[in-house]
């Protein structure tokens, strides 16, 4: 059986639904680490040269590129700079949420992103029970299915769930958790995703962003995951 699924679209997922904006701290310990200390060894490099131990100074503003070098990288693929890992945030585009790309400093420089706190407002999060004994923790954005991806403007941990009877879509649903709720997404799948209720399952709408209470048994193709309470 093959699948196909249409895109995500934007007006169906929130991409920062598990993050709010970093406070001062933070930042300031970010900037620290990304800026400062390379600025610092380029500093230091300098006047090492000036004087009079080249060889020495040289490795020195090196160095300092190197770390900013890797700073602008990690900025653009994933927004997770060194001083933000430190610090568990992330420097991403204020409307989608997704890392900046190639334009990373352009982007920083017009004020296209911000820095938002990981930690913040998760609180105790669901555990998903896979009916092949799996057990995940849902504490970000997560897509199942058989070769399951996420698009950049959605960004997603993806699990690869092994289904031999091929009823799973390759993307074929995505869970989220915004502290107090859980959302379930089906992603256009072939078999569909239904809740299963006391009487009956019932079908989720494709690419509508549904609450589902925890507690609950989602029928994902032929498969089932339990989804067990955040508490």
């Amino acid at each position: 059986m093959t699948s196909t699924h249409d895109p995500l679209r934007l007006a169906d997922v929130d991409p920062l639904v598990f993050a709010e904006r970093a406070r001062g701290g933070k930042i300031v310990a970010t900037v620290a680490l990304d800026v400062v200390m390379p600025v610092a060894l380029l500093t230091a490099g300098i006047i090492v040269v000036v004087a009079g131990q080249p060889a020495l100074g040289w490795i020195f503003v090196l160095a300092a590129v190197a770390l900013l070098g890797v700073a602008v990288w990690l900025l653009g693929r994933t927004g997770r700079t060194l001083g933000a890992a430190t610090v568990d945030a992330r420097i991403v585009r204020r409307t989608t949420g997704a890392a900046a790309g190639t334009t990373a400093l352009w982007a920083l420089a017009s004020g296209k992103l911000a820095m938002f706190d990981l930690r913040r407002g998760r609180g105790a999060v669901p555990t998903l029970l896979l009916d092949s004994g799996e057990r995940l923790t849902l504490d970000t954005a997560l897509v199942l299915g058989r070769d399951p991806s996420a698009p950049a403007d959605a960004p997603a941990e993806v699990y690869r769930w092994a289904d031999m009877s091929r009823t799973l879509s390759k993307s074929h649903v995505r869970l989220e958790w915004d502290g107090r709720q859980m959302w379930v997404t089906d992603l256009g799948s072939t078999n569909g995703t239904f809740v299963r209720g006391a009487g009956a399952s019932t079908p989720l709408l494709p690419h509508q962003r549904t609450p589902v209470p925890t507690d609950v048994v989602l029928e994902i193709g032929d498969r089932t995951l339990t989804v067990r309470d955040a508490a």
